[in-house]
């Protein structure tokens, strides 16, 4: 594999396409883009952001659902050197207008399906001046429309401003992002970015507070793909598909990124279908499928058919919604090999298992050589194997995690304290290495000296089966410390019976893991990362409350 030595993502994709110009590198929806068509539409992409004042170093926010032209924006803004924030498709209200405040972006670049949701928050987020449009959505004043074409620029202005749906402050200017990529301008000449440069910023999920930034540097991509490369064997002959959106970590770098880097091919899909799901790995041809525990777990609900076994995949990561004792009985019903690791936006890839591990999906993996892991009690001392602690990490190389948080010295200070990055997550450590986790630290309920895991409390209680979604949370109890509280979504046209759920608990959870509280939702309020929201939850009062003591 030739190009492994480049630093950056865009050195090594022009490279790429030196070699091999008409080599297919992505598959969208079945749409086939060689590496000519995609750097060269990047490229074009790019010529029109810098037409418009967009320089090495400037935050562009990207708020798309999955669409090659994604891909596009995603490589041109790194041919600028700009810093891509991409925003969750699904935010919505003040939590939408805390990311376009908080990343300081002038530049929005946006789908136009998504023009009602920003709209209603542009009043509150005064840095943004400019949104480059793809697709009908927003209108504008042709006023503003021409604040944002410098003179000479060769954008069309009045076509700027054509369009239509939710109009936007007239301090606002809403560009054509075809006027944009059909501008005919070419970008700068290039000067590759030092490893450590930021690259993209990445909002977490903001479930214990509100998000923060995570400032990913130029190396990333590559230090993530090379992981993978060594650690399951992946090559050139790799199809890598993915259903996930491009705006999270798994599908933009675990996918996307390594297939580029690897010189495979990515196949990428607008969205999840779990009817369509092995249609479009097999139309694919794919042979590495990346997924995140809920898709694993919806897809083994699935009705078994004779083309189960009809596909390429050799292996599939993300299987933590499989119920331990099913993910033999996935691997065998499906023909693939099941992985596991520990990933976290801020700190990539830390630790895996590989294909043909006998503790591929029992475990979390052991820490891979570009790390080291390590678990340790509330004063940060390493605690001895098999011992549940906070588990932490640090780098053993630049570039595999995230520089600190976007404008938060304070929280990257209190992240990486004692030269520790603290992950907030519960785990084990055994005696042969592989990392056992437990829960999030913030989701763990400690009742009567004893340590629960919200997690375990869960599994056991949707084994039951009139329930189709479950979340444990700790509520205060007047003994001290916690008492458990369960929240319950029924299956579809089905109900919950709290004595039967009671018996349930019974048989099939120890005593000090029994629940004091029940409360019975339609849905589980989640974030747009699609996690349950556990702080909205612990309150013990209310109609729909039930004290179970």
């Amino acid at each position: 594999m030739t190009g492994i030595e480049h630093t950056d993502l865009w050195s090594l994709c022009a490279a790429r396409t030196g070699e091999h110009p008409d080599r297919v590198v992505l598959d969208f929806d079945g749409d086939l883009w060689t590496w000519a068509e995609l750097i060269d539409a990047a490229e074009a992409l790019a010529g029109g952001l810098a037409g418009t004042g967009v320089a090495a170093g400037e935050v562009v926010c990207h708020m798309s659902p999955n669409h090659p032209e994604a891909v596009v924006t995603m490589l041109g803004l790194l041919r600028l050197r700009a810093v891509e924030c991409p925003v969750n498709a699904g935010l919505r209200g003040h939590q939408l207008a805390h990311v376009l405040n908080h990343s300081g972006a002038r530049m929005l670049i946006l789908d136009g399906s998504l023009a009602d949701r920003l709209a209603e928050q542009l009043p509150a987020a005064p840095d943004l001046t400019t949104v480059v449009q793809r697709g009908p959505g927003l209108a504008t004043a042709p006023a503003a429309a021409a604040q944002a074409a410098p003179s000479g620029s060769g954008l069309d202005v009045s076509a700027v401003a054509s369009g239509s749906g939710s109009r936007v402050p007239a301090r606002v200017a809403v560009i054509d992002y075809d006027d944009v990529r059909g501008s005919g301008m070419r970008p700068p000449p290039f000067r590759p970015p030092q490893p450590g440069d930021p690259m993209n910023i990445i909002y977490t999920s903001g479930t214990t507070g509100p998000a923060k930034g995570a400032v990913l540097p130029q190396a990333f991509p590559i230090e993530q793909a090379r992981i993978k490369i060594e650690q399951w064997g992946l090559g050139a002959d790799d199809v890598m598909f993915s259903a996930l959106p491009l705006y999270h970590v798994n599908a933009r770098f675990s996918t996307l990124g390594t297939a580029l880097v690897v010189d495979g091919r990515a196949a990428l899909v607008s969205r999840f279908s779990a009817s369509t799901f092995w249609d479009q790995v097999r139309a694919a041809g794919a042979t590495e499928v990346g997924v995140v525990g809920a898709v694993s777990s919806i897809l083994l609900r699935q009705e078994p058919g004779p083309d189960d076994r009809d596909h390429s995949v050799r292996m599939m990561h993300g299987a933590a919604g499989i119920p331990m004792d099913r993910r033999a009985d996935f691997e065998d019903r499906f023909g693939l090999r099941l992985v596991t690791g520990f990933a976290m936006t801020e700190t990539g890839h830390f630790s895996t298992t590989g294909p043909d591990d006998p503790m591929r999906y029992k475990a979390s993996g052991r820490p891979v050589p570009q790390y080291e892991a390590a678990v340790v009690d509330t004063d940060d001392n390493e605690v001895p194997p098999g011992t549940v602690g906070e588990l932490v990490v640090r780098p053993r190389r630049p570039g595999v995690m995230m520089t600190g948080y976007h404008r938060q010295p304070e929280a990257t200070l209190a992240a990486f304290r004692n030269l520790w990055f603290h992950t907030g997550d519960l785990a084990t450590i055994e005696a042969d290495g592989y990392i056992r986790w437990v829960d999030r630290a913030a989701d763990a309920i400690r009742r009567r000296g004893e340590m629960i895991s919200s997690t375990e409390v869960e599994r056991a209680v949707c084994e039951l089966d009139a329930v189709a979604e479950c979340a444990a949370v700790g509520v205060p109890s007047e003994l001290g410390e916690w008492d458990v509280k369960l929240v319950v979504v029924a299956e579809p046209g089905r109900s919950v019976d709290p004595a039967a759920l009671q018996r349930h608990c019974r048989a099939t959870l120890p005593d000090f893991c029994q629940p004091r509280y029940l409360e019975i939702l339609a849905v589980l309020p989640k974030t747009a990362t699609h996690k349950v929201n556990k702080h909205q939850l612990r309150h013990t009062e209310g109609p729909t409350v039930l004290d179970l003591a």
